[in-house]
């Protein structure tokens, strides 16, 4: 069936969302700045976590290599990391070096550069290994150590990682194979509802797969909530339910208008159907009703 293109995900800001969420046991220890600026133009690092203290240790798995100063670089589910954009953000990396105040201020051996994907980069780890005789360690699953860099590097592949160790990251994926995760999440949503960091996730799930989002509301009966809570699972069932059924007829009318404008530059109703991967009765329906409004 054709898909048209929607509204913009905001996975970025729920990356961020994550990535505090992840380290929330250390927030006190570090310092987060999201979509941090690097000059007046628009050079943006997606997340920069800045240790407080030198000698705080990060046994969080994702945490583990962190220095002083330390870059994220996010792509969403449906976006992959490709070799320039490695050089795109070890450049992020030295100009936030270059333009700290005084001569060589921060120490390269104080950064760190953390990749962050949904898939595993396969053409850019060749390329490193091949090119770069870089050495790539698979410490735990999806967490990779890249090394023989100047800048300690670090891959995440969000899709390998384990659900109890980062499963806020986990989270962010289009759909989930562990029906558990979401189930969890839910829970601890409603019991973290006036966090800001949880409600940036959950309006991104629920807009990416509010059915998925609703099959695990429908199944939560017998969870122990209170009264509070219980009613505002109730209300966010009945907008996931109209955000659903808006979507839906938005889709269906994006369609119908698309065959209706293809129609109109004389294509038959058989070729419409062919090109867009839609059922050539279902375009016949489309366009008879069409014509029979504008006879009346």
């Amino acid at each position: 069936m054709i898909r048209l293109a929607n509204e913009k995900i905001k996975w970025h800001p729920a990356f961020a969302a994550a990535i505090q969420l992840e380290l929330k046991d250390y927030k006190e220890e570090l310092e987060f700045q999201t979509e941090y600026q690097l000059t007046d133009e628009p050079l943006r690092i997606d997340v920069l976590v800045i240790k407080k203290l030198k000698d705080i240790e990060i046994t969080k798995s994702i945490g583990r290599m962190f220095r002083k100063y330390n870059i994220f670089e996010y792509k969403s589910p449906t976006d992959y990391i490709s070799i320039d954009d490695y050089y795109k953000v070890k450049a992020y990396a030295y100009l936030y070096k270059a333009l700290s105040e005084g001569t060589n201020n921060i120490d390269i051996k104080e950064m760190t550069v953390t990749l962050t994907s949904s898939k595993y980069p396969r053409k850019l780890i060749d390329y490193l290994k091949n090119e770069q005789k870089a050495i790539v360690e698979n410490k735990e699953n999806g967490i990779y150590y890249i090394k023989n860099t100047d800048i300690e590097t670090q891959l995440i592949v969000s899709r390998e990682l384990d659900d109890d160790k980062s499963q806020y990251l986990k989270l962010l994926q289009i759909q989930h194979e562990n029906k558990s995760l979401i189930n969890n999440w839910i829970i601890e949503y409603i019991n973290n509802i006036k966090n800001p960091l949880y409600a940036v996730i959950m309006n991104v799930l629920a807009e990416v797969n509010p059915n998925e989002i609703l099959e695990v509301y429908k199944d939560m009966g017998n969870v122990k909530l209170n009264e509070s809570n219980r009613e505002f699972l109730l209300d966010m069932m009945k907008k996931l339910e109209l955000d659903k059924k808006l979507k839906e007829e938005g889709i269906e009318e994006g369609i119908r208008q698309l065959i209706l404008k293809q129609y109109a530059k004389g294509l038959t109703a058989e070729y419409i159907a062919d090109i867009n991967d839609i059922n050539v009765e279902y375009v016949k329906k489309v366009v008879s009703g069409a014509v029979t409004r504008a006879q009346h």
